[in-house]
């Protein structure tokens, strides 16, 4: 009997700390890529295109370090990194890629500037339905947290357009 549950402990600790449903934390990954590139209209409109490459447009990359990927994925998954409004333009400069063994799992494509952030997979409060560039998942509007913290990436590596003020 203590055997038995032994095993029923070990399988269920490591799903009890999960952030939400369907956050980023659960799928494997290895690497975090942070791509800066110019997209919009008549150029990328996704950091991965519809046959699974990285943007044409790409202009910088750099990997995130340990610390940097875990505090985006966690902050990926957290419902208060979304709600706010959203303007439409979408002229993303900023991606993520998640690399498992070198095969790319997820991206998230984002627009600071209309705040609008586009998730390969679905990122709790998003909208469940497939919207926008190569079927991603539409997110409301990213917080001021979240801003922040993708903005201080920004700045960290020299990216292009960092939010003022």
């Amino acid at each position: 009997m203590k055997t038995f549950a032994f095993f029923v402990l070990l399988f269920l600790l490591p799903t009890r700390d999960r952030i939400i449903k369907n956050s980023p934390l659960q799928f494997r990954f290895d690497k975090v890529m942070m791509y800066d590139f110019d997209g919009g209209l008549g150029s990328d409109m996704s950091i991965v295109d519809a046959r699974g490459h990285i943007a044409k447009s790409m202009t910088k990359q750099v990997v995130l370090d340990k610390e940097s990927a875990l505090s985006l994925t966690k902050k990926l998954g957290e419902k208060e990194s979304f709600g706010d409004e959203m303007a439409m333009c979408f002229e993303p400069h900023l991606g993520f890629v998640y690399y498992w063994k070198g095969k790319i799992v997820a991206h998230i494509t984002i627009c600071l500037d209309c705040n609008i952030l586009v998730s390969s997979i679905p990122l709790d409060p998003q909208s469940h339905d497939k919207f926008w560039a190569n079927d991603g998942y539409l997110a409301g509007g990213p917080t001021k947290p979240l801003r922040a913290f993708l903005n201080s990436l920004l700045k960290k590596h020299n990216f292009s357009h960092q939010l003022r003020g």
